[in-house]
């Protein structure tokens, strides 16, 4: 965990190499998030400890994947390290956007329902509280707060940015199994904004799809409002379908 109150970079550091010798072929890095009713959220409110400070920790994050590229790992997502070929396949089905159920209190789900009569993949929100959630998976037999379906841009929006934080990227089979109405190439092929991106040698752009380079994975968040909007603006500049007998 890095970006805690008054940590620094060089103690952090010491503290990853020693995980390094005691741990397996896995490590993630994750930093810290303030939440809005922990006991920590409200000690930096109220000063009693400092604010994380958001430059230290992407110098921390920096300094700690080059650590661990050093040790062997291989940067397979943003926050994941992995050697000897240990991945995550569970979380992998998140970042390719594949269909999962969310299941108890405050769980994320997304999914295509069978005997819907419908193909739209929803996204399902379980009630965050437990005893409300318990609740009503007793009078309704499910604990789930809100469906919304999704429409083929937000699908295509979340293919995005969930494969984007692979090193994998997305390839051009797996954008096509969406079945969107625009190529990779379409949307990115002929961008200014991508195009500088690619010169940077933040993103890669070829026969195999589109990806982050080892430095672009550190920046993806940036990226993304560009590579987005542009997602957006091909989207309503397409050229409709031709009507069939039209």
């Amino acid at each position: 965990m890095l970006g805690l109150p008054a940590q620094q970079v060089g103690p952090w550091l010491g503290q990853l190499r020693e995980l390094l010798r005691r741990c397996d072929d896995h490590v993630s890095l994750y930093q810290l998030s303030l939440e809005r009713g922990t006991a920590l959220f409200t000690q930096v409110q109220q000063g009693t400890l400092p604010a994380p400070d958001p430059e230290l920790a992407a110098e921390m994050y920096q300094e700690g994947r080059a650590v661990l590229r050093e040790a062997g790992f291989r940067q397979y997502e943003v926050s994941n390290f992995a050697r000897n070929g240990a991945l995550s396949t569970h979380n992998w089905t998140y970042w390719q956007c594949g269909q999962y159920l969310g299941v108890g209190p405050g769980a994320h789900g997304r999914f295509v329902p069978q005997g819907a009569g419908s193909h739209t993949r929803e996204a399902r929100i379980q009630t965050l509280e437990p005893d409300n959630w318990m609740k009503e998976v007793m009078l309704f037999g499910h604990g789930t707060r809100k469906r919304v379906p999704l429409g083929e841009l937000e699908l295509l929006e979340e293919v995005l940015a969930m494969g984007l934080r692979t090193d994998v990227g997305i390839t051009h089979q797996h954008w096509q199994q969406f079945e969107p109405p625009v190529t990779l190439w379409d949307v990115f092929g002929a961008s200014r904004e991508v195009k500088m991106l690619l010169e940077q040698g933040l993103l890669l752009l070829d026969h195999r799809g589109l990806r982050c380079s080892w430095e672009g994975l550190a920046v993806l968040d940036s990226l993304l409002l560009d590579l987005l909007s542009q997602l957006q603006d091909t989207w309503r500049q397409r050229t409709p379908s031709p009507v069939p007998g039209g």
